[in-house]
């Protein structure tokens, strides 16, 4: 074979760099199941002697992280494509058909996005299943993650998938797989299925059977308008002030994904019409053109919404990404935006953090249920370990109890599993963590943008009537429970030799502990590799390192479970008297932190 000879003459010019990955390179070329054209893409790199993109292309399988699986498109087995696709599918199969023939019968509900080749891979999806002899519900259009949990709960369904990549840039997708409470995979699943997925030698070996002919045979369905309707009615039970006036002037921009339609109809519904969409957003658009990366958590992302906000003198701005599962809200704060939040500013608008957004979010749910009677000692609210002890603060205020968890809301969701399976009455009100992410409602299992941006709208219609901003909310909080704030340095490392010096840094802080950070002494550090942290914190094994500082800091690192980064998380709190001194005195120590961090990085090479 051509393709042979070609593969063998580059592998004896180039010998050590593709020693482990030629049998991968060789396998892709043989394995008829991968269409010419497809092999072609590969060909293609071998005959440039492209050997670096080679590599990264066939140095490992595609691997599943804290959302999932996800990759850069193209062909090859490290990236995201219908064959490695299929193989993930093929592995949930396995694991169902393992499950019982009643697991088999309840099905796996399955929803896209607005990323290129997402409703493709969402019928893809479906036609290996199909040729399992397992039902697949579909959505016929794009929609939202959280539609995607709420289906799976009220379908019955055995498990889920999300074709999407997030807030990644364009030339990424993904998937997310969830099991029968509406999650995402956690143990023991997760391990089980990854199993099945390895366990399958060749691409050959997924069984696929044609979507048409699934749709024919009855195996594949399409979910219908009444489970839509139902997750919006759903919606209207998280208000806590229905009454409130509604005057309240919104710029919304869905950031080219799948959010214009359910949160114009879930903020319609819940009284708020006064929103302005940005229409060079408004339409999905998988290859997100006027933004680097549909990300929300970057300012970069809501430079065009905040122009129009400022152009129509909006009162806030909201953005949710390409799933609609992470929300970011701006509040137009014309005097603190020139002033002590300057750093958080563009124009007259300060830009929120997660944190910031979380803990106001907190605080307006528990101070309106205990204002109507419906809060109770049985209510609980869930946080990530990276997320601020602000809301511990908040929720001691308020006498109830807070809990943690790993990052990712599959953590909180198995929290919440787990206290259905001890029946222990705990009743589950609402999880954050720092990275724009908000679990409003438990009928849905994961980040669900739609309802968190109903919920900050009524907040802000009530603060708008006592006449305050969110910021100004804000600084009241700080009043009683000292000023924080927060910040994320987060590494790009491409490539195998990015994952490569994750691992050194990680290993580095493991061996040689920093015994202070910006001359405040560490005082304590967790590692959720060690048996003992995980006992003491009953938090899972994680690749997590956590440093609590003498002044009350905190930095926490670890490596990105869906992107190639090496993530900082810098929590401070300062308090005294005056509460705008003792946000300044916060920022300074944030400022010197990052550049501790920074010193740390640059040293390990």
């Amino acid at each position: 074979m051509i393709e042979t000879t070609l593969l063998n003459e580059l592998y004896s010019d180039s010998f050590a760099s593709l020693n482990d990955c030629f049998d991968k390179i060789s396998s892709w070329l043989k394995d008829e199941s991968i269409a010419h054209e497809d092999k072609e893409e590969v060909l293609l790199l071998i005959k440039n002697k492209n050997i670096t993109e080679l590599r990264d292309r066939f140095y490992r399988d595609l691997e599943f992280g804290t959302g999932g699986m996800r990759g850069v498109m193209g062909m090859g087995a490290n990236r995201m494509n219908r064959y490695v696709l299929r193989r993930a599918v093929q592995g949930v199969a396995n694991y169902i058909l393992k499950c019982g023939e009643e697991a088999k019968k309840q099905g796996v509900a399955i929803a896209y996005d607005s990323r290129n080749n997402s409703r493709f891979f969402g019928h893809e999806a479906a036609s290996v299943l199909a040729a399992n002899g397992i039902h697949s519900y579909i959505y016929p259009t794009l929609q939202p993650t959280p539609c995607l949990s709420f289906a799976i709960r009220k379908l019955g369904c055995i498990s889920g998938f999300c074709i999407t990549a997030s807030h990644n840039p364009p030339e990424y997708n993904g998937i997310k797989v969830y099991w029968d409470d509406g999650a995402q995979i956690i143990p023991p699943q997760d391990a089980e299925i990854l199993k099945e997925v390895f366990s399958i030698q060749a691409f050959s070996d997924t069984k696929y059977m044609p979507f048409q002919e699934a749709q024919q045979k009855g195996l594949a369905h399409h979910i219908s308008e009444d489970i839509l309707t139902s997750y919006f009615e759903t919606l209207k039970g998280l208000s806590l002030a229905p009454h409130v006036p509604k005057n309240v002037s919104i710029v919304y921009t869905p950031l080219h994904g799948t959010g214009k339609i359910p949160t114009l109809r879930a903020l319609n519904s819940w009284g708020f019409e006064n929103v302005f969409v940005v229409p060079e957003q408004a339409e999905p658009n998988g290859n997100f053109p006027t933004v680097k990366k549909p990300n929300p958590e970057e300012s970069e992302a809501l430079a065009l919404a905040i122009k129009y906000a400022t152009e129509r003198k909006a009162d806030y701005v909201f953005a949710t990404d390409p799933d609609s599962d992470r929300l970011a809200i701006v509040s137009h704060e014309p005097v603190l935006a020139k002033g002590i939040m300057k750093h958080q500013a563009v124009g007259d608008y300060v830009i929120l953090n997660g944190n910031q957004t979380g803990a106001l979010l907190v605080n307006s749910i528990l101070s309106n249920r205990k204002k109507t009677g419906k809060l109770n000692s049985n209510h609980k609210i869930v946080k990530t370990i990276v997320t601020s002890d602000l809301l511990e603060k908040i929720c001691s205020e308020f006498g109830i109890e807070i809990f943690n968890t790993l990052t990712g809301f599959k953590w909180i969701a198995g929290l919440i599993r787990s206290w259905e399976e001890k029946n222990n009455g705990f009743e589950y009100l609402f999880g954050t963590e720092e990275s724009f992410g908000f679990m409003p409602n438990n009928n849905v299992r994961d980040k669900d943008a739609i309802a968190a941006i109903c919920q900050a709208a009524e907040m802000i219609a009530i603060t708008k009537e006592k006449k305050q901003t969110l910021c100004e909310n804000l600084f009241e909080i700080f009043k009683k429970h000292g000023a924080w704030q927060e910040d994320l340095i987060s590494i790009d490392l491409y490539g195998e030799e990015g994952s490569l010096r994750i691992n050194r840094m990680m290993k580095s802080m493991r061996e040689s502990p920093m015994t202070e950070w910006a001359g405040t002494k560490v005082t304590k550090i967790y590692d959720y590799l060690d048996p003992k942290t995980q006992k003491e914190q009953n938090i899972a094994k994680s690749n997590v390192l956590k440093m609590l500082l003498e002044d009350g800091s905190k930095i926490s690192m670890r490596p990105s479970g869906t992107e190639p980064k090496l993530k900082f998380y810098i929590s401070v709190c300062s308090k005294n008297s005056n509460v705008e001194e003792s946000y300044m005195n916060s920022i300074n120590k944030i400022n010197n932190l990052r550049k501790e961090i920074y010193i740390f990085v640059n040293k390990v090479k």
